[in-house]
């Protein structure tokens, strides 16, 4: 204990991150598998991936909002955790069909909630203390490689048995590191109002302090702390946002499945895929020195871009040279995605209304996620990779609808 009390905050964190993503890592790529395994068939394997989406949309906002009403958003969390690893206990003893889906929906529905709860967490601590949290997030995209390795290692050898207990040990590791996770907030502090009153400064730029930018922004309407939930702009930009993180749906359901029946073999498939995470934990280590330049607009704006190239050139077969190349853009289609659009929403709110915020993103990014990955199905059927059209459009659209929030004068971009 008098170790870890010598730990900062954000080494905390990262264990946290590293923890949190690696479980993820060591066994959801080979949830389908698993219940392939089992002999559960590829529609109810799509019903069952597809009910924590559909859950979460109906219950994200609301569970986040619960959390900013705690006295520490890592209350929530632990809380989490442990009821996450209580459920997967119960398919150690029973793994029928209703008891999977059952499992599977509320441990998915917690994991999703959790996360944006996290990330609010996280940016309202680093921009407090004057720390990234950019690489916080990139170290636990690095335990989601290594347990991806791990696991898929673990299970070519000693086969799919072992997912279960898999499960159940990266759960309980990460309800332990939960435990460990520092305070986020001191409700009674005198010096978190007056953070809280310089998050809620209108500010664009992603690397720029909120002071600075609140006296180059006097002129412009900005989203109060009560009202910028509601405000036109930045719902546009959310929203927007959601339609370019939901273009990945398509590759996320069939680009593996794709990859190994063109010929391409499961450890290219697999590696293919590793590059994409690598590639993304490269950007977000370099995150800082982009922000320097771009605006968070400015940066969904180019990830925009890069899908509409993603999507458009897996419209054909590529060579597997031409695949990784396209797989790099992943860091810039989600991970630069990802990062601007998480401290866009940083800089409009405050800690009272953190992890609801943060949870409206990943309402609106899981639903259309979820939407199109059951379009995607039929398109998958009856086009094979002709579905990408579809991605490259929600790219478009998600474009249209960040360019139509300066309209709203919603604050402009200030690169630093």
């Amino acid at each position: 204990m008098n170790r870890l009390s010598a730990w900062t905050p954000e080494q905390r964190l990262t264990l946290y991150f590293m923890m949190m993503y690696g479980s993820i890592g060591l066994t959801g790529p080979f949830f389908s598998p698993w219940l392939h395994h089992l002999g559960v068939s590829a529609q109810m394997t799509g019903l069952i991936v597809a009910l924590p989406s559909a859950a979460m949309v109906v219950a994200a906002v609301y569970l986040g909002s619960i959390s900013d009403r705690l006295s520490d958003w890592r209350v929530a969390i632990i809380a989490f955790d442990w009821v996450i690893l209580v459920l997967f206990c119960w398919i150690v003893f029973r793994h029928d069909v209703i008891d999977i889906i059952v499992v599977w929906t509320l441990t998915g529905l917690l994991i999703a909630v959790k996360i944006p709860i996290l990330d609010g967490a996280t940016l309202s601590l680093t921009r407090k203390r004057g720390s990234q949290y950019s690489r916080i997030r990139a170290l636990g995209s690095v335990g989601f490689v290594i347990a991806l390795l791990t696991g898929g290692f673990v299970f070519n050898v000693a086969g799919l048995d072992w997912f279960v207990p898999a499960l159940v040990v990266g759960a309980l590791v990460r309800a332990i590191c939960s435990s460990m996770l520092p305070r986020f907030r001191e409700p009674s502090s005198d010096t978190t109002m007056q953070i809280s009153e310089k998050l809620a400064a209108p500010a664009d730029n992603l690397g720029a302090p909120a002071g600075n930018l609140a006296m180059s922004t006097n002129s412009l309407t900005a989203p109060s702390l009560q009202g910028g939930l509601k405000h036109k702009g930045f719902i546009m930009v959310i929203a927007g946002s959601a339609l370019i993180s939901g273009s990945h749906a398509f590759f996320s359901a069939f680009a593996m499945l794709h990859w190994i029946e063109s010929g391409i073999s499961t450890l290219v498939s697999s590696l293919l895929w590793c590059f994409a995470v690598v590639m993304e934990i490269a950007l977000m280590w370099c995150f800082t020195d982009v922000a320097k330049r771009l605006s968070s607009r400015h940066c969904m704006l180019a990830a925009g871009a890069m899908g509409i190239v993603r999507w458009s050139l897996s419209t054909t077969d590529q060579p597997v040279p031409v695949l990784f190349l396209l797989q790099g853009l992943h860091a810039l289609t989600f991970g630069l995605l990802f990062i601007a659009t998480v401290t866009f929403i940083a800089r409009r709110v405050d800690d009272s209304m953190a992890a609801r915020a943060q949870s409206l993103f990943a309402t609106f990014s899981t639903a259309a996620l979820a939407i199109a990955v059951l379009i995607s199905g039929t398109l998958y059927k009856y086009a094979g990779v002709q579905g990408y059209w579809l991605m490259t459009g929600m790219c478009v659209f998600g474009i249209v609808l960040i360019m139509a929030s300066y309209t709203t004068r919603l604050d402009d971009d200030f690169p630093m």
